[in-house]
């Protein structure tokens, strides 16, 4: 992948700085989100993504996601004082992940890479290079929503370099429908 370009702040950031802004104003959207956070509207749509998958937003309108969470912001700084990488996302051409959007990011990458963790018990970024088979920022980018979302517990004392995952089946099968059912 030639000519990385990435964000200015971390997944971590960006994801804790929406949910303030989500917290303040009731409402999210991808671009509302990238002309507040100064970030591309791909990056912006990954973010909602996150923030759709952790939980804590509701019914879509016109004017984006309303958002229900409380102390979300908190909550994603401390796993990233967790997570100890300071890692920048990629820079998405807008025009070729407009084909892909917020519904393909979701269902194509996000929650496939979350299954595999499930699946398999436990995630790192090179375990999740090779199974979604993409190069590592890319893996290093989905992993850091997955963890962002709260979706780790500690190491894997079997595979070391892992991070186990917290979500059951069942959890998965009920964000999924969940998901699904909103589109």
């Amino acid at each position: 992948m030639s000519g990385i370009i990435k964000e200015n702040a971390s997944l971590f950031e960006l994801m804790a700085r929406a949910a303030e802004l989500g917290e303040s104003e009731g409402r999210v959207s991808a671009k509302r989100l990238s002309s507040r956070l100064g970030v591309h509207e791909p990056t912006a749509v990954k973010i909602v993504a996150g923030l759709d998958v952790m939980g804590v937003l509701g019914e879509s309108g016109r004017r984006g996601f309303e958002f229900s969470g409380s102390g979300v912001a908190a909550q994603v700084r401390e796993r990233a004082a967790e997570h100890g990488e300071d890692y920048l996302p990629l820079v998405e051409e807008a025009k070729k992940f407009a084909e892909v959007g917020y519904k393909g990011y979701i269902f194509g990458t996000l929650l496939p890479a979350i299954r595999i963790g499930t699946m398999y018990g436990s995630l790192s970024v090179l375990f999740l290079q090779r199974k979604m088979s993409v190069v590592y920022e890319r893996a290093h980018e989905i992993y850091d929503i997955i963890a962002a979302c709260g979706f780790f517990g500690g190491e894997d004392e079997i595979n070391p370099g892992r991070r186990l995952m917290k979500l059951t089946f069942a959890d998965y099968d009920k964000m999924y429908v969940r998901l699904e059912e909103r589109q």
